[in-house]
């Protein structure tokens, strides 16, 4: 008899993944808009060309940790996604995707644009639904604005970090590395956001979770769950 997997650690390391993004996003504010004073400052000879070199070294290593934590919260969020998804399938309610279906529409373009929206919002509400029809205790809640504003979001800053680096890529003045500069400023200030969201989301749908295994006493195997590591 298959039975749900327990999803709490894996929501646990994305909730943890994605603090660390945004400490590091808050670090990168903050690098960024002293580098623009510096720059400044260099124009006016209060500031050496080796503070200026030590800045770009500390803004490479800094970008770095980004990329490292961007691809690990990707990593441990489809994993998480994926659980959650599956677990739904597994207890046989009608989704609109396979597991493997739902989890390539975070990577297919054009298709990724959409379909993280509609497979969130499918995990929130059905969750609900399939708890629903154990405890007929539970309200509905039917707001899913908040993952479509996480979503968009998330779009919105991705365009915009791609503006900031190509204009980072053309930038041969000084004024011209501020604008690019502030642009990265604007991009973490909205990932900040996603970050704050993307966290509420995972937090929600955690909840329903673990309500979803304390209603499910149908579940013959449920000392068993988290016991198999697979995805």
């Amino acid at each position: 008899m298959k039975v749900i997997k327990d999803n709490t650690l894996r929501s646990k390391h994305v909730i943890l993944a994605f603090t660390l993004t945004a400490l590091i996003d808050m670090v990168s504010v903050s690098l960024n808009l002293y580098q623009n004073s510096v720059l400044k400052g260099y124009e006016i000879g209060t500031y050496d060309s080796d503070r200026i070199n030590l800045l770009d070294n500390m803004t490479i290593a800094l970008g770095t940790i980004q990329f490292i934590l961007f691809v690990t919260t990707i990593v441990l969020f489809i994993k998480w996604f994926r659980r959650a998804y599956g677990n739904l399938i597994r207890l046989n309610v009608s989704m609109a995707y396979s597991e493997n279906s739902a989890v390539w529409g975070y990577f297919i373009p054009i298709i990724n644009w959409v379909r993280p929206i509609k497979t969130m919002k499918e995990i929130f509400l059905k969750t609900q639904q399939t708890i629903k029809a154990y405890s007929s205790n539970i309200q509905m809640d039917q707001n899913t604005g908040f993952i479509t504003l996480w979503w968009i979001l998330y779009l919105v800053n991705g365009g915009i970090a791609n503006v900031a680096s190509k204009q980072m890529n053309r930038a041969d003045t000084i004024d011209a590395f501020i604008e690019a500069n502030n642009i990265y400023v604007i991009s973490d200030l909205l990932d900040l956001l996603a970050i704050g969201l993307a966290i509420y989301v995972v937090q929600r749908i955690a909840k329903l979770e673990l309500i979803l295994i304390k209603t499910d006493t149908s579940l013959s195997l449920i000392d068993q769950i988290g016991s198999n590591p697979e995805i």
